[in-house]
């Protein structure tokens, strides 16, 4: 007997999207859309997938929902007047979201998402009639790639409030419990993720930690790349484990510094860490401890001394689920 195979057409990586119900509304138009592509079904392929990119459009839009109306691209109606939010085109969206850095500016891409927009008028019809475009394999394969494309873009980023984040490694989450989700990953990196903004100036950060027994988490700075940054460890595996670490090529990193207190014993516990570069001052406070630093010979050491600015900052968990939440910057 041939059995058939399922081949999956679409992508479907959407943490990007931390609103469970539209999050799990969208995969289920993916896997729909999966299927009515193997049937050659072209007026579905289209309607599906322009839909699926104004929904993450939307979702994205709404979280910058203010940068976008003071924007000097905002588009306005047919009287003159700042176009209604809600009422925002596919082609409106990308040209807004491109000004914010969310996606990138192609040469005549809006052209692309225009067209579109106009193809998924012809749900209705008299529409289709009116124009008299053709809706075929072509079109259908278009769409597609565009919806692909578009997906590609977005499915690296988490959004914290209107901090963007990039994954670097595993399957990182912010829930709709605004829970920053580090799970198990198939990398030492684990689940890896950094804030996109280059820290120069002032950064106070603060979260609380769920660190498990067993689990790792690091605070990255000095983020160059995955084989080039510096980390502060919490580890839960053993007593007097805590260290400074620098990664100095991938999936390899050293101890530099001894951490004071050694041990983490908590398995949940606040987080407040503080760069300020024109007052040089680096520090990480763990349920209300100051923490020290010795290099390896034990001479205290500042750790301001350790952190560089034009560079980025980052969280990844090395063993074990570990979940950040209140997230404040």
């Amino acid at each position: 007997m041939q059995m058939e195979t399922q081949t999956q057409v679409t992508r479907k990586d959407l943490n990007f999207i931390n609103d469970i119900d539209l999050r799990n509304t969208l995969r289920d138009r993916l896997e729909e859309l999966d299927r009515v592509v193997r049937v050659n079904g072209h007026y579905s392929t289209v309607f599906l997938a322009i839909g699926c990119i104004e929904g993450a459009f939307k979702h994205v839009a709404r979280i910058f929902k203010t940068e976008i109306k003071s924007s000097s691209r905002y588009p306005p109606d047919s009287n003159g007047q700042p176009k209604d939010f809600d009422k925002l085109t596919i082609d409106d969206l990308y040209l807004l979201l491109t000004e914010l850095d969310i996606l990138p500016s192609i040469a005549r891409f809006e052209h692309v998402y225009n067209l579109f927009r106009d193809y998924r008028n012809f749900v209705h019809p008299q529409a289709h009639a009116r124009k008299g475009w053709q809706m075929g394999l072509g079109q259908a394969q278009m769409a597609l790639g565009l919806l692909n494309a578009t997906m590609s873009e977005l499915e690296d980023y988490i959004f914290i409030g209107k901090n963007k984040f990039i994954t670097i490694a595993g399957t990182p989450y912010y829930d709709a419990q605004e829970v920053l989700n580090l799970d198990i990953g198939d990398s030492p990196l684990q689940s890896f993720v950094i804030l996109e903004s280059k820290i120069s100036d002032v950064l106070d950060l603060s979260f609380d930690l769920e660190i498990p027994h067993g689990s790792v988490f690091n605070f990255v700075f000095n983020y160059k790349d995955d084989g080039n940054f510096k980390m502060f460890r919490l580890d839960s595996r053993k007593p007097n484990y805590n260290r400074l670490l620098h990664c100095s090529r991938k999936y390899y990193w050293r101890e530099t510094h001894h951490v004071y207190p050694e041990s983490t014993t908590d398995t949940s516990m606040p987080v407040v860490i503080k760069i300020d570069f024109p007052n040089q001052v680096f520090s990480i406070t763990v349920s209300g401890v100051l923490y020290a630093f010795k290099d390896l010979s034990l001479n205290v050491k500042n750790l301001f001394g350790e952190i560089s600015p034009g560079l980025k900052i980052g969280f990844f968990n090395e063993k074990g689920v570990v979940r950040l939440s209140n997230i404040k910057f």
